[in-house]
C-alpha cells in the first residue's frame, strides 16, 4: 500500500513540476528557425530568414482552428516515414485578406530531405529567403491590433518599401508558459 502510494505521488508531483517548468518557461531547449538582423531601428529591426523548408496549413478564412494540431500530428509521426519531427519555433503565421497560413520550421535534420505528410491539408513548402521589418512583443498580444500600431510606427519612420497587404506573427512559446514571452509581429520588405 506505501509503495503504491508513493508511485503514485511520484507521478503527480512529476507532472506538476512539469507543468510549473512549461508555465515558468524553464522547458527544454528547441531547435529556431536560423535569421539574422540587418539592421536595427529605435523599437524594431530589419531581419533575413534564408530560403528554408517549412510544413504549412493554409486557412481561406481568419480562424486558425485546427491549424496547430494539423502540423503537430506531422511532427508526432504522420508522415511517410512515420518519423518524429522535434518541434521548433517560431510557429509562424501569415495573415492576408485571403486568409491565413501557419508554418512550423522544418530541423536541420530534415532539411534536405523532409518527409511527406500523410494528410493532404499540410504541405511542405520551401519558402524563398525574405526580409522582414520585425518588432519584438511580450505577453499575449493582439497582433491584428499589433500589425496596425507597427505599421503607423513604420510609416512616421518613413519605411516606405514594406508590404502592409499581409502581416506575419512568429511564437516561440507554448501556450503555457506565462512569463517572459517571446512573439514577433513582421511586415515583408518589398
Amino acid at each position: 500500500m506505501f509503495q503504491r502510494v508513493v508511485k503514485s505521488n511520484y507521478k503527480e508531483n512529476s507532472k506538476m513540476f512539469h507543468t510549473i517548468k512549461a508555465v515558468l518557461g524553464l522547458g527544454p531547449e528547441v531547435e529556431a528557425a536560423p535569421y539574422k538582423v540587418l539592421q536595427k531601428f529605435d523599437g524594431y529591426d530589419l531581419i533575413e530568414y534564408p530560403e528554408q523548408k517549412w510544413s504549412s496549413v493554409k486557412s481561406s478564412t481568419p480562424s486558425t482552428d485546427g491549424m496547430f494540431w494539423k502540423l503537430f500530428n506531422y511532427i508526432e509521426g504522420k508522415n511517410s516515414d512515420n518519423s518524429k519531427i522535434s518541434m521548433t519555433v517560431p510557429v509562424m503565421m501569415s495573415h492576408a485578406s485571403s486568409g491565413t497560413e501557419m508554418q512550423f520550421f522544418i530541423p536541420e535534420k530534415f532539411q534536405q530531405n523532409p518527409p511527406s505528410p500523410n494528410n493532404d491539408e499540410v504541405q511542405i513548402v520551401n519558402r524563398p529567403a525574405m526580409i522582414l521589418y520585425s518588432k519584438f512583443l511580450p505577453g499575449f498580444p493582439k497582433f491584428e491590433e499589433e500589425a496596425r500600431k507597427f505599421q503607423e510606427e513604420l510609416e512616421e519612420d518613413g519605411i516606405t518599401d514594406a508590404d502592409f497587404s499581409v502581416f506575419y506573427t512568429a511564437g516561440y512559446d507554448n501556450p503555457y508558459k506565462l512569463m517572459n514571452r517571446r512573439n514577433e509581429i513582421m511586415f515583408r520588405k518589398i
